[in-house]
């Protein structure tokens, strides 16, 4: 209804209504981002997965999962009546796919299964999203951005676990919205069982939670998620368990890896000779220089990790203050682990997927960089991995590529980190601006 001048009415108390207060309720709005999300990534699944340019499970390490479920389901204890190099928390994952006595039931078993965690990943992110930002389009794009990120990641996602750590990462992420900072400790803890790398995001946690003496009840919280799956296997086989931390620790430089990319190269180009070996589930390089580039990486990784958690505890009144910044902090810890890591498997991008879509929204050049890698990883995984093998020089430049933008995009998010609460005066001000204007819709 409008008043005599065209404009709106007064109201009842006097006051004429504002404009854009057709806008949805938080409920709706809620539920308008959540649906958005689950159908996006039901498309994605059912039907561009099932229409690429390879298959649907090409190359695919559902087998393995397969015999460890198969052998639990006749009564084999891992660790101890049969080697297992996976934390014990991924164990149930495993199981998901049923009891793996008939491998074609337990592939489509597993791959609803990742396809429902992949779907829940997306619902988590959005409501990291919502918390983030409870007004503006951004949850809309949060949603799409990790659609887009699957899509561009591949069928990789269904044909691994690594769904269940991205999954526990978008919960981190969550969490660390929500301030609830233990609960955030524990799902680490978890993701220790799981993969053991998310361990490498603890200090973050504490740091958020500020003066040392709130760090018991975090420490307490993780060190009861990441230990008690491991106490029942550590009773009856100790070494089977040591097992686990020993296989990773002695993987050879593995042909993937940003720091074999100059041996890439090399072959690539014909300078230097190029040899493909298979060691500790993955193919790994035999060239000069590749045992020493995997010693290095023990150093450079850590080096990597402790510089970003220096650029962070400069900025950590930042970082307290603005919790959309914290997105951007835990990706560049997981950029840091995989640019410097002897082994890049390709399902390590997926790591990556939750806090990209959350950085994405906000920052164009870091969405084009994950787009690129994630994008390049695909094509080369599964796609052209044959040719990588038979070390054609399309797919090694494929890899360099990858490789370099991986590089490029570790640069660029830790500069972002760098700067965190230096944002010009002039970009605040518009930002505010845009914040505060009325909004139609979505």
């Amino acid at each position: 209804m409008n008043g005599p001048d065209g404009g709106a009415a007064p109201g009842p108390d006097g006051v004429a209504p504002r404009a854009g207060t057709d806008r949805p309720s938080p409920w709706a709005r809620a539920a308008l981002a959540l649906g958005l999300a689950v159908v996006l990534q039901v498309v994605v699944l059912t039907l561009l997965f099932p229409n690429l340019w390879y298959g649907l499970h090409d190359i695919s390490d559902i087998p393995i999962y397969q015999e460890y479920s198969s052998l639990m389901a006749q009564g084999y204890r891992p660790y101890l009546d049969f080697g297992v190099e996976y934390p014990p928390l991924a164990l149930p994952i495993f199981r998901l796919g049923g009891d793996g006595l008939d491998p074609d039931a337990y592939t489509t078993g597993f791959t609803v299964a990742m396809g429902a965690i992949t779907v829940a990943g997306a619902v988590v992110v959005t409501l990291a999203a919502l918390t983030l930002w409870p007004r503006g389009r951004r949850p809309y794009w949060a949603a799409v951005a990790y659609a887009a990120a699957v899509a561009f990641t591949g069928t990789i996602i269904v044909n691994r676990y690594d769904a269940a750590v991205a999954l526990m990462i978008a919960g981190l992420l969550l969490c660390l919205a929500r301030r609830w900072l233990t609960a955030a400790a524990f799902i680490l803890g978890l993701g220790f069982a799981l993969k053991l790398t998310p361990l490498a995001l603890l200090p973050l946690v504490l740091l958020l939670a500020g003066h040392p003496r709130r760090w018991a009840w975090p420490l307490l919280a993780f060190v009861a998620a990441a230990v008690t799956p491991f106490i029942p296997y550590v009773v009856s086989s100790p070494g089977g368990v040591w097992e686990v931390f020993a296989y990773h620790l002695e993987r050879p430089l593995q042909i993937e890896s940003v720091l074999g990319t100059p041996m890439l190269v090399a072959g690539a180009l014909g300078w230097a000779p190029l040899e493909i070996g298979f060691s500790h589930g993955s193919h790994q390089l035999i060239a000069s220089g590749a045992g020493f580039a995997a010693y290095l990486s023990g150093p450079l990784s850590v080096a990597a990790v402790l510089g970003v958690y220096w650029m962070l505890w400069r900025r950590r009144d930042a970082l307290r203050e603005m919790p959309e910044e914290q997105p951007l902090a835990v990706l560049a810890l997981l950029l840091a682990m995989m640019t410097f890591g002897k082994v890049l498997s390709p399902q390590y991008v997926i790591w990556m997927l939750p806090p990209l879509a959350l950085v994405a929204v906000r920052d164009r050049t870091v969405a084009v960089l994950g787009a690129v890698v994630l994008l390049l990883t695909q094509l080369e995984f599964p796609g052209l991995y044959g040719d990588l093998l038979r070390e054609e020089t399309e797919a090694l430049v494929v890899v360099a590529v990858r490789n370099v933008a991986l590089f490029v995009m570790f640069g660029v998010v830790g500069l972002r980190v760098w700067w965190l609460g230096e944002r010009s005066p002039a970009a605040g001000a518009a930002a505010g601006s845009r914040l505060a204007a009325p909004r139609r819709g979505l």
